[in-house]
């Protein structure tokens, strides 16, 4: 099997997440992240498949990283979406703050 994925995944620690849909806000845990989208489990609120949501990113020591994000896939109370309109410097900024967890700094 060849993988379809165009960016590195980073595992997580379980890092909270707010997002907001159209129609409520939620928390989640994220599972793990690229900068083409996340996975997150936990969802207080499972958006529906398909639907366009803000993904909010505390990221320690840094800044917060809003994304807008359409839903791709929902499991019971886990989903992942795939981010619509990251900016080149807000992807940069989550491949370097994963990467130096990643490495333990």
């Amino acid at each position: 099997d060849i993988s379809q994925r165009s960016a590195f995944r980073f595992r997580c620690s379980k890092e909270p997440v707010t997002y907001r849909t159209a129609y409520e806000d939620g928390e989640a845990l994220l599972k793990n992240i690229s900068t083409d989208g996340c996975a997150l489990e936990w969802a207080t609120h499972p958006p529906e498949l398909e639907e366009k949501i803000l993904i909010c990113i505390e990221l320690e020591g840094e800044r917060e990283v809003e994304i807008q994000a359409r839903v791709v896939r929902v499991e019971d109370a886990d989903f992942a979406v795939k981010f619509l309109l990251a900016e080149p410097a807000t992807k940069t900024l989550i491949r370097t703050y994963f990467a130096r967890k990643l490495r333990g700094a």
